[in-house]
């Protein structure tokens, strides 16, 4: 074989075992609610996350509180349907209630049946709301049970659970464990513990999800939280929503 067709395959096969490696992250933004007053559907610190996404090509993913959905409330509605149908970020359901500090975690307690309820009842009001479902799913301040477990077995909308367990008991669609998260402590994202969590624990995984509030987020966090994404682009991550790595998976399934 000459020299140079041999260097040609070589360039080629490294080029595709690179990209067959490059690490999927998942963002994990949590707590979409209207804005509670004023002229503008969402806070102006989720309008500039969102903004900031699109503007960077960077997928990602928004955690509606169900119970926002619930009030007739056009303007923050067209908003949501506006961002799932750019197909940039998707929509999931994060719990129904927003928890105050003196409440229990709606997933904490409760049997399969009541938890199933909770599920169901933000599946029926997104549909009926916006027009769509919510195919992923992950809890809002609160642990989870085996109850849960079950319970989403029993919704067939919800196909991802995110920061779910390992190996459910129950659940027999996509369950993506937690490895680490944007912030740390929460609501913080501190680029120099990320970047060095990241390279310890995280950076050989196939998948990452990484959570964070950008409600919390105040100018020095919000820096922390860009210096976060220039890091994981230099890594040549890809990122993804939910569903296209449901996708993704399936993909793979069907081809062993």
């Amino acid at each position: 074989m000459p020299a140079m067709l041999r260097l040609i395959l070589a360039a080629c096969f490294f080029a595709v075992t690179a990209a067959h490696a490059q690490q999927i992250i998942l963002l994990k933004l949590d707590d979409v609610i209207a804005r509670r007053v004023g002229t503008k559907p969402v806070s102006d610190r989720w309008q500039k996350v969102h903004d900031y996404l699109i503007a960077q090509g960077i997928k990602g993913s928004f955690g509606v509180i169900t119970e926002s959905l619930e009030k007739d409330n056009p303007m923050y509605f067209q908003w949501l349907k506006d961002v799932q149908a750019a197909g940039r970020i998707e929509l999931w359901m994060h719990g129904y209630k927003m928890r105050g500090a003196s409440d229990t975690g709606e997933f904490e307690n409760g049997s399969a049946t009541e938890q199933r309820a909770v599920l169901a009842k933000g599946e029926r009001l997104a549909k009926e709301k916006l027009g769509f479902g919510l195919p992923a799913f992950g809890p809002h301040w609160s642990g989870t049970t085996d109850a849960t477990d079950e319970a989403m077995e029993g919704v067939p909308e919800v196909k991802i659970w995110l920061y779910g367990p390992a190996k459910p008991k129950f659940f027999t669609r996509l369950s993506i464990p937690r490895v680490m998260a944007l912030e740390n402590p929460t609501f913080v994202p501190d680029a120099d513990k990320f970047i060095a969590f990241y390279e310890k624990h995280a950076a050989q995984k196939d998948v990452l999800v990484l959570q964070g509030h950008p409600e919390q987020w105040n100018d020095e966090r919000w820096t922390g939280f860009t210096k976060i994404i220039d890091f994981l682009k230099s890594k040549n991550v890809v990122f993804m929503t939910p569903s296209e790595y449901l996708e993704k998976v399936q993909a793979q399934q069907i081809a062993k």
